[in-house]
């Protein structure tokens, strides 16, 4: 099973003063993701409430947790999140098959 999934977060002070010096974050990425056996798709920094974004494909939830684990523990990202990329389509299905069984509490 391969997951795919979205990294969140933002760089300490520290981090930033190594990126101005010239830290290769892509490298690191990919180094991490790797490492877990899985691929990075984009590395993008943004404007808004985090300064990195991650679309990776990993092998498994333990790896993503893991993965996730390793970066929150080096210190240098902070509000750091991911989420998970799904199909929907599976979970639309399951949704139909039990929504005639459902009864509101208003009903």
């Amino acid at each position: 099973m391969s997951v795919r999934c979205l990294f969140l977060g933002n760089y300490t002070a520290e981090s930033l003063k190594g990126i101005l010096g010239g830290s290769d974050r892509m490298a690191a990425v990919k180094g991490v993701v790797e490492a877990a056996g899985g691929t990075v798709n984009t590395v993008s920094f943004a404007r808004g409430p985090y300064d990195v974004v991650v679309d990776m494909n990993l092998p498994s939830h333990e790896m993503m947790m893991g993965a996730m684990a390793t970066v929150r523990a080096s210190g240098s990202i902070t509000d750091a999140i991911y989420i998970e990329l799904i199909d929907g389509d599976p979970v639309w299905e399951a949704a139909r098959s039990i929504a005639g069984a459902y009864k509101p509490a208003n009903a």
